[in-house]
């Protein structure tokens, strides 16, 4: 779990100059996929608690803010856990390469994941602020870029992940 959260917290840093583009919730997913909904859970709650309140060069979030990022982070390394109990994605035996299921299950997974965390922060932005339908408005782009590169991220990393998940617990079916 430590290996996780360090590795969704140093990606994070690299892209920080690129608006909503990030692995820090596919890391936290995968944690989830990897090691089951609690620890995913755990992972996600761990690593945005420290990347808010330590890492982050915007400072502290507001107290909803950061709590929407926390319930959402651990969200994400739950549906991870949970998307690893549906096995009859993963690779085949004798097979390289995932089937065009995983590709569609990992990026709707990105696809609603994102989603669900762009609604809960961009809510409680708005709640902070007291402006609902501005800061709703002003969101969109931003939520589309994040919902776009996520579910490129998502699908992209497919292989690497299920490949992860058969070393880790020798998943390949006959």
């Amino acid at each position: 779990m430590g290996v996780l959260i360090s590795l969704a917290i140093a990606l994070k840093l690299p892209l920080l100059s690129v608006p909503n583009v990030e692995f820090f919730s596919f890391i936290v997913f995968s944690s989830g996929y990897l090691l089951g909904m609690i620890e995913g859970m755990i992972v996600g709650v761990v690593s945005i608690s420290i990347y808010t309140t330590i890492v982050t060069p915007y400072g502290l979030p507001p107290f909803p803010i950061a709590i929407a990022q926390i319930f959402s982070m651990a969200l994400i390394g739950f549906a991870g856990g949970l998307v690893s109990k549906f096995d009859f994605w993963t690779l085949k035996s004798g097979s390289s390469f995932p089937s065009l299921l995983s590709f569609l299950v990992f990026g709707i997974s990105g696809l609603i994941l994102t989603i669900v965390y762009d609604l809960f922060t961009n809510l409680a932005v708005a709640f902070v602020t007291g402006q609902f339908l501005p800061v709703m408005i002003a969101a969109i782009p931003f939520s589309l870029i994040h919902i776009l590169s996520n579910i490129i991220i998502y699908v992209v990393l497919t292989p690497l992940l299920l490949r992860m998940s058969e070393i880790q617990f020798g998943r390949i079916q006959s």
